[in-house]
């Protein structure tokens, strides 16, 4: 075997699909039952729905769109119905929403993005003198969380683990519609794209891909290249005993599943700079509920509901009840007439995760007894669906982000992505995934980005050392 791949996400299934068209042997090794990691379609109300990424986010310099946009396969959303619901009910005008929230983005946008400081930190400290925030600050306070929670910006229990100003500048957003939508068929159409199985199934390429392998342990520079060409550099044993070699190995596991295991992982063990860049980047953990309901209640499709939590209606929850209060906001779901999608953010969402289909079904009831039925007649509850990624031991989150840890420390997705060399310079373990995409990471066209890049690598070094 020319190379293994360990995890086969987007970053995994791109890199196969590159490696193979180029001739080399390539075997993917996947802890779970099924392809997409993080990219996971599932059917609910009768039709497709993501649990994890769900759409296209821009179109320039973004590899997704260059390369289903031909294909017809995706959607432009209609203009937005934004609705800004306070937790006793009441609206806030649209035009004292929009300007609260320019002055948040106003504010980030010009803060100095080379401070070793949190968004979180930088956006409460600019509530203190923006005068439009100072005008209401009830209301500008309730803005401020579901900012930070709407933007994922971490730190809750140490404000050096949120996101940090940098992430503002290294992060690159592609222009163009942030959520083109897949028509309907699911994310999982990028996967049916990568493979060939669309348009025609017929002519699906066969990539070889174990399932239900768990990798326990990767060995590298285990031989001396150049003596015997043939001779594996890389063995990687699986949980259930099985163990294969290769001349080197991707590693497209997220960076939570890194945090948790890289110590048993790797043999030699990482080297200490590797270790600590992963130490303090830190994984955003982001949940849906989607709910159906027996009828469309909201007044008009497409529509955001902006929550706005105040501190006297928290306290309406007990403490088993609190992740609720952490619930931001709720979305009408494309080609998904019944359905709202609820957002969960955090601790919140950690605990969401942990309770009961039945308790999280409660939960959203109580939450819209509370907030919402002052305003709209709600409709009944059908069904619910939730995501758990947190939990989920192959991901341990939604996605990797710059820290203050990391600013102060030193490190990022660069670094991140640096493969370990044999004393020759040939790559034995080369690193992919969202979280090693340069300026793309936390996006689906980061991922495959990132696995065209070590399979790009790969296919140079194996040439250049004369195995193919």
């Amino acid at each position: 075997m020319d190379v293994i791949v360990v995890g086969c996400g987007l970053a995994g299934i791109a890199a196969m699909r590159k490696l193979q068209d180029a001739g080399l042997q390539v075997l993917g090794l996947e802890a779970s039952n099924r392809i997409g990691g993080r990219v996971y379609t599932t059917e609910f109300a009768g039709k497709a729905i993501d649990i994890g990424a769900a759409w296209c986010h821009g179109e320039k310099d973004n590899v997704i769109f260059e390369t289903v946009n031909p294909l017809g396969l995706l959607g432009r959303p209609d203009p937005d119905t934004n609705y800004y619901v306070q937790s006793n009910g009441e609206l806030v005008p649209e035009d004292k929403a929009n300007g609260i929230l320019k002055a948040l983005g106003d504010a980030v946008e010009g803060a100095d993005k080379n401070l070793k400081q949190s968004i979180s930190q930088f956006v409460r400290g600019t509530a203190n003198s923006n005068a439009t925030l100072k005008e209401n600050p009830e209301l500008s306070s309730s803005f401020i969380e579901w900012f930070e929670r709407n933007n994922h910006l971490g730190g809750q229990d140490d404000p050096k683990r949120g996101k940090s100003l940098r992430v503002l500048s290294e992060f690159w957003e592609s222009e163009g519609e942030p959520f083109l939508n897949w028509k309907g068929r699911g994310y999982k159409t990028m996967l049916d794209v990568l493979t060939n199985k669309y348009p025609d199934p017929s002519k699906e390429v066969p990539l070889q891909i174990l399932f239900n392998k768990e990798v326990e342990n990767i060995r590298w520079g285990i031989a001396q290249l150049g003596v015997d060409p043939t001779n594996p550099l890389v063995q990687v044993k699986c949980k259930d005993g099985s163990l294969y070699a290769a001349k080197s190995v991707i590693v497209t596991v997220s960076v939570g599943v890194l945090k948790e295991r890289h110590e048993q992982l790797f043999y030699p063990q990482l080297p200490a700079d590797k270790v600590t860049n992963i130490q303090n980047l830190n994984m955003c953990v982001l949940d849906k509920i989607y709910v159906e309901f027996e009828t469309p209640w909201w007044p008009k499709t497409p529509a955001k509901f902006t929550l706005l939590w105040r501190d006297e209606d928290k306290a309406q929850f007990g403490p088993n009840e609190q992740w609720i209060t952490e619930i931001f906001g709720f979305w009408t779901v494309d080609y998904q007439p019944n359905v709202l999608l609820f957002w969960i953010y955090g601790q919140g969402a950690e605990t969401m995760e942990k309770r009961s289909v039945e308790e999280v079904r409660a939960g959203v009831q109580k939450l819209i007894d509370v907030a919402v039925k002052k305003e709209f007649d709600v409709s009944p509850i059908k069904d619910i669906l939730r995501s758990q990624w947190a939990s989920n031991p192959f991901a341990r989150g939604a996605y990797a982000f710059r820290t203050v840890y990391t600013e102060e420390n030193g490190g990022g997705a660069i670094e991140l992505s640096e493969p370990l060399y044999h004393p020759n310079k040939f790559p034995v373990v080369c690193f992919a995934g969202e979280a090693t995409s340069h300026h793309r990471h936390t996006d689906g066209h980061g991922a495959i980005e990132s696995g065209f890049r070590e399979a790009d690598r790969l296919i140079g070094s194996f040439k250049e050392f004369g195995f193919k």
